[in-house]
């Protein structure tokens, strides 16, 4: 399938390095609206509930029910990153089909959110610092059942999937070059 870009003085247009921009971007919003829907429907998977918007959004807004679209925004923003992060380090050099070099490097943002993130988060809260809400724990161990940490691992693979299925193509062409 050949690659369409655009091009304006012989400059491509949403390309940087050799990584399409706009691609990258496309795909960290359709990964965050999969490991999204994932995560809220994780409840009637049998998965606790994990509301990633609010945690964030009270970071900032002391109200649980005002802080919901702030965090959904940060939430977002940080899926469109990392998928540039997955565009511009990985996409090239992982192995296999597009989905499975997104799936690999869905690993690195689950890493990096049960590892570091997570533990943080009760290191910093507010809402965790006055009691209000538990802290995650390292690899989600406040959150009382294994089924936590297993869920965060099934949407982050999900995550980086759409991800690389997304951008892979261009990935695999960029390669080829």
């Amino acid at each position: 399938m050949a690659q369409r870009t655009h091009s304006f003085a012989g400059q491509a247009i949403g390309v940087v390095g050799g990584v399409n921009i706009v691609r990258a971007l496309l795909a960290g919003f359709v990964g965050t609206v999969a490991i999204t829907i994932l995560m809220y429907a994780g409840p009637v998977m049998g998965f606790p509930r994990m509301d990633i918007a609010t945690m964030l959004g009270t970071m900032f807004v002391s109200d649980p029910s005002a802080a919901f679209i702030p965090g959904l925004m940060m939430h977002f923003m940080i899926g469109l990153i990392l998928a540039l992060g997955y565009a511009f380090l990985f996409a090239s050099w992982l192995p296999g089909r597009p989905w499975v070099r997104g799936a690999l490097y869905g690993l690195v943002p689950f890493l990096m959110a049960n590892a570091i993130v997570m533990p943080m988060m009760g290191l910093i809260h507010p809402m965790v610092l006055s009691g209000m809400m538990p802290a995650p724990g390292f690899f989600l161990v406040g959150m009382g059942t294994v089924m936590a940490p297993i869920g965060s691992l099934i949407g982050h693979l999900v995550y980086g999937a759409v991800v690389g299925a997304i951008y892979g193509q261009v990935a695999a062409n960029r390669a080829q070059n």
